[in-house]
């Protein structure tokens, strides 16, 4: 904008013009709108700061729960984080320590015990799907078949009518599934099986899940076979009356 005075350069908010001093009448507009702006402005952060005075253990309050929320958050990813760690260091911790592994898991599986077997694979995380452990993934996946067969059938066979996890009915339904799940397993993998470096141990398995059938289930071999052939309303009659038996019986 020019003054009409001298032809100089003036500010949209000068009152006087700075090269010839002439009060600029024309920019008294402007002039007013900037002090309303500024009057206003004024008067919001008057009120806002009141405001926040008359409410400061609210803000307070707001701020430490936000810091709280923070931390928990970064405490959840740090807990997560430590979590992935420690597992992917186990995983290359398994892996340099092979042979020494391995001579420990032959050792718990000519010892028949399984369930060994089961908790030093986890304790160390052996990642049975990926070398140089990949040959034991049909053994660990019967393995849990077993396993899970077992601690079903004594659980239940154990608490009887005083349920361990759920309701008396469901244990028993837990238990079918887990011998029909074993024994079906080994029945459909059996060209698989008896390609596998470790078929003795899971052919060993296999006896003493049919021990376990007829130490707890009185089920001889015949019987075994009529009961894994069975319906399955008979097969949880059966088991409910073997296994859920009243205390007075």
């Amino acid at each position: 904008m020019k003054c009409i005075g001298c032809g100089g350069e003036i500010g949209l908010t000068d009152e006087y013009c700075p090269h010839c001093g002439r009060k600029i009448e024309e920019t008294a507009g402007y002039r007013g709108d900037l002090k309303n702006y500024k009057d206003k402005n004024a008067k919001t952060k008057k009120k806002l700061s009141q405001t926040i005075s008359d409410n400061m253990s609210l803000v307070i309050s707001a701020v430490v729960m936000v810091a709280l929320l923070i931390g928990i958050a970064v405490a959840f990813y740090v807990s997560e984080e430590a979590y992935i760690f420690r597992y992917n260091a186990l995983r290359k911790d398994a892996k340099k320590n092979y042979e020494t592994y391995s001579v420990e898991i032959q050792r718990l599986l000519d010892a028949g015990d399984y369930a060994g077997f089961a908790a030093f694979k986890e304790y160390h995380n052996i990642a049975e799907w990926e070398e140089p452990y990949d040959d034991l993934r049909l053994l660990w996946e019967m393995t849990e078949e077993f396993i899970s067969l077992a601690g079903s059938v004594e659980s239940v066979a154990m608490f009887g009518p005083e349920a361990r996890w759920y309701r008396p009915d469901q244990d028993v339904d837990s238990c079918q599934d887990a011998i029909r799940d074993f024994y079906h397993e080994y029945e459909y993998r059996q060209a698989d099986i008896e390609a596998d470096p470790y078929a003795a141990y899971i052919h060993d398995m296999k006896r003493e899940a049919d021990a376990i059938l007829k130490v707890y289930l009185g089920l001889d071999d015949a019987e075994r076979e009529a009961f894994l052939n069975a319906s399955d309303i008979e097969e949880t009659a059966y088991l409910e009356e073997v296994l859920v038996h009243d205390e007075e019986n």
